[in-house]
């Protein structure tokens, strides 16, 4: 799986602090930021396309909390046909083999949706704090 790591504003974790329901909002930030990531993932992906299993398999998750914070995952799940993971499939892409070059598609998907993102996750918690 990608790491997406991103720097948030200083200003906007002023008002997460200000803010008290921050587990009502931050899964619901997560939950409507996720499918962009996930759109762009799909696009990515079927750029490489051979049967279409692969990225027929991607899928989000809503969000969830662990000791570290909240997350969400796009991940491609299950096998194809021929009983391969999916998953296996998207590493090999991403970051090659001794006899395939790295197309590193999910560094590119990621680095595409930062921005729309982080936007839609400012929308979101504007809206639900009212500023």
């Amino acid at each position: 799986m990608a790491k997406f790591d991103f720097q948030i504003p200083d200003d906007f974790i002023k008002q997460l602090g200000r803010l008290a329901d921050v587990d009502r909002i931050a899964p619901q930030m997560i939950d409507e930021a996720i499918p962009i990531l996930e759109r762009n993932v799909k696009s990515e992906v079927g750029k490489h396309k051979q049967t279409g299993a692969m990225v027929n398999s991607v899928k989000k998750t809503k969000a969830n909390k662990n000791k570290y914070g909240y997350y969400a995952l796009v991940r491609p799940t299950g096998k194809d046909e021929k009983g391969v993971r999916n998953m296996e499939k998207l590493v090999y892409l991403e970051y090659g083999t001794s006899k395939q070059a790295s197309k590193p598609t999910l560094t590119k998907a990621i680095k595409d949706s930062e921005k729309a993102v982080l936007d839609k996750m400012q929308e979101v918690f504007d809206r639900e704090v009212g500023e």
